[in-house]
């Protein structure tokens, strides 16, 4: 398997451990990078494709490059800064297949097999240029460094389609494994035998397409990010930009509470804290919003632009949230005092090794599972945290490679094991809501189960 810890031979020594991401002195990513990768289910939606070109084309003045170009200039600019930023790296790469500039794709990719990334390339992610032999050649020489690593415990497939999946959540009074639907608006329970049923209705309570999820099963209720998305059915104009957090009855099947985003945004993941407080990610501002025990409304926790695009978000004890994000990990201490500002610290990694772009974050027994899909053809990663020296002190790999993977995104632990929809890409949005057939022969999502620590 692979691995890196900090004390192995040959690791490169973490650099600037615990840093604040506020103190480094550097200016964050460009905004322009962040409000262009939005993951929503179907794929990591960059300024390669259609989506970025309405988010920047009213903004754009008429001489302005296109926003493919304005992105690819971003990159490039993060790539001067942090030579071996692995995802600057790979999204200029697909950025520059997407504009069909074959030579600049080449270029991009061959600079990050000079830094080494051990992933396959993803042929989903280039288009009409992952089929010239340039692009063959590459994929051939990355594949032959990023063998296949681990294999599932187990495999079944879901008897429902047409979700366009993102989130899970594992129901253990009913025993069911919940997945939210982007294009449905609504979460689906699946049962061990892989039959599905709505838990409620499409759109109850207002809901738009539904992201991350956990379950607090203290009080059967389900929390869930929702926000809007250009593939969710029944979609209406004055939805655009709108994004809450919504509280699900699991008993009674029903949305019981929302708590709309007070301005245009992504909620994206959530975590769920000791006390009953919800924590949220939110994409496009980069930053985080809580719902805490006992307030009526959302707050935001941190400033905006603290992140760059974060995703994936786990709450670890006794009072940290630990964020994924474009550039890596970041481990937010939250105050023990009322108006007391928390403090976040950019984790470092063991040999340096690139844990951005990670799309889900779940908490094990014994550490951190995360689920990479913005690089490669994904990567589940086993992460120790060593929260007295904001370091990832031991990352390893414990499945790459799989004939299934299309793009997963979360998972859920259940005991022993990472439980997580393979192919959340099985299906493509064609517009007005609908999506393209199911591929001969299935009837739904692969669903694995993977050992964790």
């Amino acid at each position: 398997m692979h691995r890196a810890t900090t004390d192995e031979p040959g690791a490169a020594a973490p650099a600037a451990a615990g840093t604040d991401i506020r103190g480094k002195g550097q200016s964050p990513p460009p905004t322009l990078v962040r409000r262009c990768w939005s993951v929503l289910g179907v794929a990591v939606i960059l300024a390669a494709g259609a989506a970025c070109t309405r988010v920047h084309a009213a903004d754009a003045p008429p001489a302005a490059p296109s926003p493919q170009q304005q992105l690819l200039n971003a990159l490039a600019a993060v790539v001067a800064k942090q030579p071996r930023h692995v995802g600057a790296l790979y999204v200029a790469a697909r950025t520059a297949a997407s504009m069909g500039d074959e030579a600049a794709a080449i270029q991009w990719l061959d600079r990050l097999a000079d830094i080494g990334m051990d992933d396959e390339l993803d042929p989903d992610d280039f288009g009409a240029f992952a089929d010239t032999p340039a692009y063959r050649a590459r994929a051939a020489r990355f594949a032959a460094k990023a063998p296949p690593i681990g294999s599932p415990l187990r495999e079944r497939e879901t008897k429902c389609a047409g979700l366009l999946p993102e989130g899970t959540a594992w129901d253990a009074k009913r025993s069911e494994l919940l997945v939210s639907s982007g294009r449905r608006r609504t979460v689906v329970a699946v049962d061990a035998n892989g039959r599905c049923r709505d838990v409620v209705p499409p759109r109850d309570g207002g809901l738009l397409a539904v992201l991350g999820m956990t379950v607090d099963p203290a009080a059967d209720a389900l929390w869930v990010a929702s926000t809007a998305a250009p593939f969710m059915i029944d979609r209406r104009p004055e939805e655009a930009g709108r994004a809450m957090l919504a509280r699900i009855d699991l008993a009674r099947g029903g949305v019981s509470h929302v708590y709309p985003l007070p301005e245009p945004g992504m909620l994206n993941d959530l975590a769920l804290a000791a006390d009953g407080s919800v924590y949220v990610t939110e994409s496009q501002g980069g930053t985080v919003w809580s719902l805490r025990a006992g307030a009526t409304a959302l707050a935001r926790v941190l400033p905006p632009a603290t992140f760059e695009s974060p995703n994936g978000i786990v709450w670890l004890a006794p009072s940290h949230l630990l964020v994924a994000d474009f550039d890596g990990l970041a481990l937010v201490s939250l105050p023990d005092a009322a108006g007391a500002a928390p403090r976040v610290r950019r984790l470092a990694t063991p040999g340096d090794v690139y844990l951005g772009g990670i799309d889900g974050l779940a908490r094990s027994e014994r550490g951190v599972i995360g689920i990479q899909n913005l690089v490669g053809r994904t990567r589940v990663w086993f992460l120790a945290i060593d929260l007295a020296h904001a370091r990832v002190s031991h990352a390893e790999v414990i499945l790459r490679g799989h004939a299934d993977f299309r793009n997963p995104t979360t998972g859920v632990v259940i005991g022993d094991r990472l439980v997580f929809v393979a192919d959340t890409k099985l299906q493509a949005p064609t517009g007005q809501g609908e999506v393209t057939p199911l591929p001969a022969g299935r009837t739904g999502h692969r669903v694995l189960e993977v050992r964790v620590r």
